[in-house]
């Protein structure tokens, strides 16, 4: 079975997720944004997990700052969007620079993937939904139909498809275009073709802010309309 669990950190309050199998122990990382020191410990000493892989939804600093140190500490890979390199390398880009302190990454220190991969982790198929407009590599990950997990403070499974969104959906809103590499034009039709197609029971667990089902985003989300 797989867990979902959450830790909330960074300047602006990123989610970073771990997807855990509960049988295995093992783990992905996506997003880990800031104090990698604390999220070494969570998954140390809370989750008690072997992580695989991390995994970012795009390269803005506010996603991947801590992503090196905790790759270093593992021993484990950073997978990002090809389209999203010129993000991972410049801190102009990424924002880090602007926002924060410089953060940047060499391509020897990070593998890359394209809209419609697969990834075959966790024992699951993960597959990338490449959703363009918050940068130009913004990328969600889709878990089937059929999956059985657990949700953050639940002791109960909940069987349904899963979508880790990063800051193309959020509860009621969507990602800022605004920066470099952004199209509103090419976020809205990310959210509309590639998103709210997807099965209306799907659980969405977004970047920044609470989680949310495209059930509830298709009718709330002004993005939808």
């Amino acid at each position: 079975m797989l867990k979902i669990s959450k830790f909330v950190t960074g300047p602006l309050g990123t989610n970073v997720y771990f997807l855990i199998d509960t049988d295995t122990h093992k783990c992905v990382i996506i997003d880990p944004a800031d104090n990698a020191d604390h999220i070494i410990n969570i998954i140390d000493n809370e989750l008690r997990a072997e992580p695989l892989l991390i995994l970012l939804t795009h390269a803005h600093f506010d996603h991947m700052t801590a992503a090196k140190e905790v790759a270093q500490h593992y021993g484990i890979g950073i997978r990002v969007n090809a389209l999203d390199e010129g993000h991972m390398q410049d801190p102009e880009k990424n924002l880090s620079r602007m926002f924060y302190k410089p953060v940047s990454f060499l391509p020897s220190e990070y593998d890359t993937f394209k809209d419609g991969d697969v990834l075959k982790l966790l024992d699951r198929d993960i597959k990338v939904l490449g959703t363009p407009g918050h940068t130009p590599g913004s990328s969600c990950f889709y878990i089937e139909d059929g999956l059985s997990y657990i949700p953050n403070g639940a002791s109960e499974p909940k069987i349904c498809p899963v979508l880790m969104a990063g800051d193309t959906l959020f509860q009621g809103s969507f990602g800022r275009t605004d920066f470099p590499g952004g199209s509103e034009e090419e976020l809205f039709k990310s959210i509309k073709e590639k998103l709210l197609t997807l099965p209306a029971q799907t659980s969405v667990f977004p970047g920044h802010g609470p989680q949310t089902s495209i059930a509830i985003e298709k009718r709330y989300n002004p993005a939808a309309f």
